[in-house]
């Protein structure tokens, strides 16, 4: 029973990427902070397997993106982070549902204010989050913690460095 319970969870976190998208980053951002909902999680790095984000199983403070994304402090583009939902209230992604405009997110050492939040079907592609031009942002992304049919995305502004 829990192999199967592990199984899904790992499906639902997985996020569609583009082919070939994204600039190499020299080092990952160590961690991703949001005091609203008491998110203190390390980046990992993951490559993509078959155009879906390989994030690992860990569900506590970790938080996955794409080893050829684009950097979170650069100047344009987006950087897409991952985490794992779980309805028994283990997950690092479990509360983001829970976020609203104006909240705080901060990584390798930038700052970025949440813009909206949005609920998206878990088979509705993702890969048009990638993307090295266009503002800087980031966008976090979890299963809906209490209807895994559903993700949570969050987008949020570039504001500065901390």
């Amino acid at each position: 029973m829990m192999r199967r319970t592990v199984a899904a969870i790992t499906l639902c976190a997985s996020v569609l990427l583009p082919a070939g998208q994204g600039a190499a980053l020299a080092a990952a951002p160590d961690r991703l902070t949001i005091a609203r909902t008491g998110t203190d999680a390390v980046v990992v790095e993951v490559a993509s397997r078959g155009d879906t984000l390989a994030v690992g199983s860990r569900l506590r403070g970790t938080v996955y993106t794409w080893s050829k994304g684009d950097p979170p402090c650069d100047p344009s583009g987006s950087t897409v982070y991952a985490g794992h939902a779980w309805r028994a209230g283990h997950g690092v992604a479990d509360r983001w549902g829970q976020l609203r405009p104006g909240d705080r997110i901060k990584v390798a050492g930038c700052r970025f204010e949440v813009t909206r939040r949005e609920y998206w079907p878990a088979r509705r592609r993702m890969g048009h989050l990638y993307s090295v031009s266009g503002p800087p942002r980031i966008v976090l992304v979890g299963c809906k913690a209490d209807d895994y049919s559903k993700r949570t995305v969050v987008f949020a502004r570039k504001l500065g460095r901390s």
